[in-house]
């Protein structure tokens, strides 16, 4: 049996009023997410701090992830410590990259044999040649209120809790030790990072190993290798 013309119609105008509802429904979350990026970046800095303190505890994760990310291309030291301590305090691990100093780059890509062997000596050197340029933490970060929280280096086996390295955040800058096993005795490496690159944190690393140098170290705030933190 075809169909009336009049249910035809009554169908048609069902999808026009059901299309119409859908539009207005995605205008007004367009205008709740303007309003996110309109508030962080608020000439006032002590409203846009306090419209973004407001916007981490209503707890919707589209507007906290947009909010954390437009407060990051800001120059504003206090808006970024609590958008990196928010942003902390949802994941479980982080990966910082480590990469030898240009200087040394250089070296190793001259013909100096000797300053090339000088090199290879140092125990630092060896370390990343055998371990990797990557330093895989699980954190534990007790909120976005916090400025401290605990980091594990995740390669490192041992369980005690003397093994537990930290970290702060202050302003924009996150600080970074940890403790770890190098052959049989304990070592510590440090990280500070203080430059900003789109989403990318820029800083220096350094370990106490003989024939230890500072390095570069980058940390991705928006990194595929993150776990989100279940609650």
């Amino acid at each position: 049996m075809k169909p009336s013309c009049r249910s035809l119609l009554s169908a048609a105008i069902l999808s026009i009023a059901f299309s119409g509802t859908a539009l207005a429904d995605v205008t007004a979350r367009y205008g709740e997410l303007q309003a996110v990026i309109d508030a962080i970046n608020d000439p006032d800095p002590l409203m846009r701090l306090a419209q973004l303190e407001e916007i981490l505890k209503k707890g919707n994760a589209t507007e906290v992830q947009l909010a954390i990310r437009t407060a990051f291309s800001l120059e504003d030291p206090n808006i970024r410590s609590l958008a990196l301590r928010a942003h902390f305090a949802g994941f479980r691990t982080f990966v910082i990259t480590a990469e030898l100093p240009e200087e040394i780059k250089k070296t190793l890509a001259g013909g100096d044999k000797k300053a090339v062997d000088e090199i290879n000596r140092s125990e630092l050197f060896r370390y990343f040649e055998e371990a990797g340029y990557q330093f895989s933490f699980q954190s534990e970060y007790p909120g976005s209120d916090a400025l401290e929280f605990k980091a594990k280096l995740l390669k490192d086996r041992r369980t005690d809790p003397d093994y537990m390295g930290s970290g702060n955040i202050r302003g924009g800058m996150i600080t970074i030790a940890t403790p770890f096993t190098y052959g049989v005795s304990r070592r510590a490496c440090s990280f500070e990072f203080t430059k900003y690159e789109g989403f990318t944190l820029k800083g220096f690393g350094s370990c106490n190993i003989n024939g230890g140098f500072l390095f570069p170290v980058t940390l991705h705030l928006f990194d595929d290798t993150k776990v989100e933190a279940k609650n």
